[in-house]
């Protein structure tokens, strides 16, 4: 497992940003990154997620395994979901920042195309001892769920309007 703060993930290029947070929901952990200067992060695929004047929206759930990372261009226009599945999250105590125990599992919704990525990263993590069966089994259940409720439409947290929760901290 890795632990990864939300006011450092998905930033290491990134010259300049402004990001803010939201405690006060009871459900959810938010935070917002508008990217100022940055070199661009293009996707093998080319689609590019981050340059300047972009924006990243990250929803952490307090009672689920897993946390949203939306990704927004200039217009605020929806590009990509990107979903670590997690083994919980919290406060850092340090810090006072958000953060989460990333289980190497990912899921991307893009142009409802949902893909399922690193699976092999999870096998191997438990076949190396770095995490226990039930937290494996734990990580599939939930990647199933998600699978499920995308395909649904009835996850709750990607049913949240991102462009309002932009406007919301």
């Amino acid at each position: 497992m890795r632990k990864k703060l939300l006011s450092k993930t998905y930033l290491r290029d990134v010259n300049e940003y402004i990001i803010e947070f939201l405690f006060t929901n009871d459900d959810y952990f938010l935070a917002k990154k508008k990217i100022i200067k940055t070199v661009p992060f293009v996707l093998s695929n080319g689609l590019k997620v981050i340059d300047n004047n972009y924006y990243i929206i990250e929803i952490l759930p307090k009672n689920e395994n897993y946390v949203i990372r939306a990704y927004l261009d200039s217009d605020k226009n929806l590009i990509e979901y990107y979903i670590d599945i997690t083994n919980g999250c919290g406060i850092d105590l340090d810090s006072k920042i958000p953060y989460y125990d990333d289980l190497y599992l990912d899921i991307t919704i893009t142009n409802n195309n949902v893909e399922v990525l690193d699976e092999e990263e999870l096998e191997n993590a438990y076949k190396n001892g770095l995490i226990d069966s039930d937290t494996y089994n734990m990580a599939i259940e939930t990647k199933d769920k998600l699978l499920d409720e995308i395909k649904n439409h009835s996850n709750k947290y990607l049913n949240l309007d991102v462009k309002v929760l932009l406007d919301e901290i």
